[in-house]
């Protein structure tokens, strides 16, 4: 369901291509339109298309419910009567810096939505003008300049391309920090691995690797070859998009190691911090925002150093190897990928939407969006047996906790 505020703003798709004009008298004429952006957030994709108006373009938001990832706003530029007229437009677009890439979609717009308005910023709001309606010629190409072959024109990899849409392509590719953004890994970094192909699922475990560093890289070739890509099909970067987002495991890592900030997934019983080494019972999340659990009790209100992540990094996850929860409300041992699949989305959360941990009114917090992205990953996989960290977990630091807990469990089961 659309918000008001998309409703708004997605009432109407206004130019039309330089290049051609078509009668409103013909029903029959096909329309295309490109595809500049996607969010998951409403307020991510108005922030960009009040950028676009401040370049001349006229934007579109169109809000649709992705299965298995909840709502996205995607943001339209253009009306165009073929394909090529619109890639013409859309390199003019990546050619200007107004946008990176572009997606070729089917406009299905009927006369009143395709019927001109005038669009203007006001204190960071679209603002729609009355529907003015104006003479328009039957259909005329005008070539103003000599046709280039853009078969010739060097395409993006369909893979890159859906990896920025699904990261979200026009957030800046430095982070607050000044570096390119990105997931590393360290400690035993054999077990991170293992933990985050564990999250992607078995038939996707190849596409994770980890760079002489610790980063974590994926395999563009396997991936391609999974989601059945083609060459060179225009719809090739949908069905990478489709397939990416078909697993919300491999939709995150995405989103984490193809984004604009800059993690660290340590497992070991020694966490580093800004300040010194923490002891790691069970699990870390650190990062350098407010926290309304921890700021409000520390000198200025800051966090001490022992409270942030690492210099050179926004967020730290740091694991206990030997450590297991044991899920009180299914009586069920969480698997160990799985904590990291909610510390990782609870990060992400945090940085990317600026959330606290906790819920503040109506804002959800990194926790509960971490609950509801596990709901999610269970709903793809049914036959994989996932518990989730919701309700009361029982925490196992050591393997003679573990070993205790389960002889005592076993005898309760035997009674």
């Amino acid at each position: 369901m659309q918000s008001w505020r998309t409703f708004l703003w997605t009432a109407v798709l206004i130019s039309v291509s330089s290049s051609v004009v078509f009668s409103r008298s013909d029903p029959t004429t096909s329309l295309f339109t490109l595809q500049v952006g996607s969010f998951p957030e409403t307020i991510l994709a108005n922030r960009f298309v009040v950028q676009l108006v401040n370049t001349g373009e006229h934007p579109v938001c169109v809000t649709v419910e992705l299965e298995g990832r909840g709502h996205w706003t995607r943001v339209f530029v253009g009306s165009f009567g073929t394909t090529s007229a619109a890639r013409r437009y859309g390199e003019t677009l990546v050619g200007r810096g107004i946008v990176n890439e572009f997606l070729i979609r089917k406009a299905e717009l009927s006369q009143a939505v395709t019927r001109p308005r005038r669009v203007t910023v006001n204190d960071q709001r679209m603002v729609r003008s009355a529907d003015t309606s104006l003479p328009v010629l039957n259909a005329k190409r005008v070539e103003l300049v000599p046709r280039v072959d853009t078969a010739l024109i060097p395409r993006p990899d369909p893979v890159s391309l859906a990896f920025r849409l699904v990261a979200g392509e026009v957030r800046s590719a430095a982070g607050p920090i000044g570096q390119r953004g990105g997931l590393w890994t360290s400690g035993d970094t054999a077990e991170a691995l293992a933990r985050l192909r564990w999250i992607v699922g078995d038939e996707n475990a190849e596409l994770i690797k980890l760079d002489a560093d610790g980063r974590v890289r994926f395999d563009m070739g396997l991936l391609a070859k999974a989601a059945g890509l083609g060459k060179t099909r225009v719809e090739d970067p949908l069905r990478a998009i489709d397939y990416i987002s078909s697993n919300e495991g491999l939709t995150l890592l995405v989103q984490i190691a193809q984004g604009r900030y800059r993690y660290l997934l340590h497992i070991g019983r020694q966490a580093p911090t800004s300040g010194k080494h923490a002891e790691t019972w069970g699990s870390i999340n650190l990062d350098n925002n407010d926290d309304s659990r921890i700021n409000p009790y520390r000198k200025n209100g800051k966090k001490l150093d022992g409270e942030r992540p690492p210099a050179g990094f926004d967020s730290l996850i740091a694991l206990n190897p030997a450590a297991r929860w044991f899920n009180l409300s299914t009586n069920c041992w969480v698997q160990s990928g799985e904590i990291v699949f909610h510390e990782l989305a609870e990060a992400y959360a945090k940085l990317e939407f600026g959330l606290d941990y906790l819920d503040y009114g109506s804002r959800p917090g990194a926790h509960a969006q971490a609950l509801e992205r596990e709901l999610r990953l269970k709903s793809q996989r049914p036959d994989a047996a996932i518990t989730m960290t919701a309700g009361s977990n029982r925490l196992l630091r050591t393997a003679e906790e573990i070993r205790l807990f389960s002889a005592e469990a076993a005898a309760i089961s035997q009674r």
